[in-house]
């Protein structure tokens, strides 16, 4: 498969919007060099990332994507994202995070991610191998515990510490915003899945899906961090287009494998369960991450396929 620009993004953003919360302190991670604490640069005025509501006659549910890791200082909300937030009685997000549920997240990276018994650089071409340990080199990580890892864990590692070095961190993701400022307000906090659940869904890839998704992390390993900013500013203004085409667009035609399990199925899931809240009545609040609101498996267009009413609360789309 011919690797484009973007094509080596989707490694990048599966790692900053799906797996921040589990991957945040890998093996290699906690070994590496001093992340940098760089703060969000400002912003002129409020933003306004796009709301959904999905109504019926008794109930609504506002659907709200997120960026899973932020730099210090970013705002996690605009003005409606903040009053559906208000108004609702229930918040749901991904998967519940808590010093507990990190904790065995990581215990079980260390169960389903790791190979000792099995050279990482053993599944590469020399080539790659070599490009492994110059990369490795560079970023400070030290190669005898890569080469621990399954390749689908060596990715993300490789596309993940560039983005904390840069100053994004879960900590500031909007996803733990949501969680600080909906149980502070007393919220019924509601998941959709487990760490454990997460984990597997890239445990269970085949080889040689991970070992390309390596490979991709590899060659633009210095563009994780570019790229997650340029989806940030489109967040930030509700342009689901770019989003769309940062996020879905190569995964679903590159990486099919990926795109059905981590977006189509989860998607589907989700909506199955969200019918099940719609059938009652009362307001609730989705926070997920932006992907999973954008493209053609989006939450919103698989409600639409049901019949159900889905209409942007704010901002307008961007003119394109």
């Amino acid at each position: 498969m011919p690797v484009s620009r973007k094509a080596a993004a989707v490694s990048a953003m599966v790692a900053a919007m799906l797996f921040a919360g589990a991957c945040a302190a890998t093996p290699a991670s906690t070994n590496a060099a001093p992340m940098t604490a760089a703060a969000a640069p400002a912003v002129a005025g409020p933003p306004q990332p796009a709301v959904w509501a999905v109504r019926d006659a008794d109930s609504t549910i506002y659907l709200y994507g997120t960026i899973h890791l932020r730099k210090k200082g970013a705002p996690w909300s605009g003005p409606v994202a903040e009053r559906a937030l208000q108004e609702a009685s229930e918040v749901w997000t991904e998967l519940e995070i808590n010093p507990a549920s990190e904790a065995a997240a990581q215990q079980l990276v260390v169960q389903y991610g790791l190979d000792p018994a099995n050279k990482l650089t053993a599944k590469l071409t020399p080539e790659r191998a070599q490009q492994l340990k110059q990369v490795a080199e560079s970023m400070g990580l030290p190669m005898a515990q890569l080469e621990t890892m399954k390749p689908w864990l060596a990715s993300l590692t490789l596309s993940l510490l560039p983005m904390m070095r840069a100053g994004y961190d879960p900590a500031n993701g909007v996803d733990r915003n949501v969680d600080r400022v909906a149980e502070a307000a007393g919220k019924k906090m509601r998941w959709f899945e487990t760490g454990a659940e997460q984990i597997r869904f890239f445990a269970g890839f085949d080889e040689a899906v991970q070992v390309q998704m390596l490979q991709d992390s590899l060659d633009e390993v210095a563009e994780g961090a570019a790229l997650l900013a340029r989806m940030e500013a489109a967040w930030e203004v509700g342009d689901d287009a770019t989003l769309a085409n940062d996020m879905v667009a190569e995964m679903r035609r590159d990486y099919p494998a990926l795109y059905d399990v981590l977006l189509r199925r989860r998607n589907a899931a989700w909506v199955e369960t969200l019918s099940a809240e719609l059938a009652g009545s009362g307001v609730d609040f989705v926070a997920v991450g932006a992907a999973h609101l954008v493209g053609p498996d989006s939450v919103q267009a698989m409600f639409a396929a049901r019949g159900v009413t889905v209409e942007r609360v704010s901002p307008p789309a961007p003119a394109r």
